[in-house]
């Protein structure tokens, strides 16, 4: 269900977008419950038939992408030592294929994925060392440090984080809409169920996963009740946040500052530093959130305007008072990457391409020092862009 659902979003945002790109007067105002989230919709767009948004705006009646590449995930080991993760295809009706494309300081590579050839799609990656990679999606594949090799042929994650070769956590969904978590112990993946909020749930997401060691970590996603009645007054997306203490996941309370808030990605530097950020009001604001080992509080996050959606998908810690978020505003078609050095958080340019996109979305990020990030995404071609000092970079990446 979590696969289905993320493909159908991806889709709607790049629907919406180039619909907007004809009806520009029909984007950048605050939507309400049918507002598109630009948080998780992020690529994967396909040929689709004429719709009605919830919101109202029109949709384009067919988009046909004939080829597109993403970049869903990335960990980088050191600053010249990044793995990104994704997927392309090359005819609209074609399969998806893994993509996995490495950094090595100064240019990026495809690297040759298990069983080229078939379908398939990665959404994380978590590198402990040089030599040890883990990426989670459709399947499971490790790498070694010379060849990548599938672990598992089918998988319910969309996030990874490991500490070290042989400890790996995964979260996501199962096929029933189950929260579900996994764990690599070096030789083989074990999965258990996660709890799910106390509230009754009609859908549950856990998007993130952040561990600071084999003893604690942090997921965070959000859920949903009421949506039936939508738009009545009952709807509401929540905040969700599960903490794993080395046996078990345990549902722990987060902030909710509106009817609609999401956590779409987290970073943890120690089981009392973590930081998780989404947006909150249909995507209208971005959402961030500070756990210090026994609580949340939410932070001031400035906005790139007054004017559309501003919601960040990434988030990356180097430290525990320093941080960088990235995300989109302006209904996602502008990247935004904000810096947090642990007493405030500040706007930072991100360039785009040069000629304009339907959308520009940043999907993850990785940083091995404040001032040395690395940010993959989609443009509706691959996309990387480097931080080095306070200058952002888009850095050209090959698209199969």
């Amino acid at each position: 269900m979590l696969k289905l659902e993320a493909a159908a979003r991806r889709m709607a945002l790049l629907m919406a977008a180039l619909a907007c790109l004809a009806v520009v007067a029909a984007c950048g105002s605050a939507g309400g419950s049918g507002a598109p989230d630009t948080v998780r919709a992020a690529s994967h767009a396909r040929t689709g038939q004429a719709r009605s948004s919830q919101a109202g705006s029109p949709v384009a009646k067919e988009v046909d992408v004939k080829h597109a590449g993403f970049l869903n995930g990335v960990s980088c080991a050191s600053a010249a030592n990044c793995t990104a993760v994704g997927e392309y295809y090359q005819t609209a009706r074609g399969p998806e294929r893994t993509l996995i494309e490495r950094w090595d300081g100064t240019v990026w590579q495809v690297v040759p994925s298990p069983g080229d050839g078939r379908d398939g799609t990665l959404d994380s990656v978590s590198c402990p060392t040089a030599t040890s990679c883990t990426a989670v999606g459709s399947l499971i594949i490790g790498w070694n440090g010379v060849t990548w090799k599938v672990e598992r042929r089918s998988s319910p994650f969309s996030s990874v984080s490991c500490t070290a070769p042989d400890s790996c956590t995964a979260v996501g969904d199962t096929a029933g809409g189950e929260p579900e978590s996994g764990y690599w112990n070096g030789t083989n993946w074990t999965l258990a169920p996660m709890p799910r909020p106390r509230h009754p749930a009609q859908s549950v997401t856990v998007a993130a996963v952040s561990c600071s060691g084999p003893g604690f970590c942090l997921a965070v996603g959000d859920y949903s009740y009421g949506v039936r009645a939508m738009p009545g007054p009952g709807a509401r997306d929540r905040t969700l946040a599960e903490r794993w203490n080395g046996s078990s996941w345990r549902v722990i309370g987060s902030v909710n500052v509106d009817r609609w808030n999401q956590l779409s990605a987290v970073s943890c530097t120690s089981p009392r530093a973590c930081t998780a950020v989404g947006s909150s009001g249909s995507g209208q604001f971005a959402l961030a959130e500070r756990w210090d080992g026994a609580a949340w509080t939410t932070q001031r996050v400035p906005d790139a305007n007054r004017i559309g959606y501003t919601a960040l998908a990434a988030v990356s810690c180097s430290a525990a008072a320093s941080c960088l978020a990235a995300g989109t505003y302006n209904g996602g078609f502008r990247a935004i990457a904000e810096t947090w050095n642990g007493a405030a958080w500040k706007l930072q340019p991100m360039p785009g391409p040069p000629q304009p996109e339907p959308f520009l979305q940043p999907a993850s990020l990785s940083c091995t020092g404040p001032a040395a990030c690395v940010a993959v995404g989609t443009d509706g071609r691959t996309l990387a862009e480097n931080l080095a000092g306070t200058r952002w970079r888009i850095t050209p990446t090959p698209n199969p």
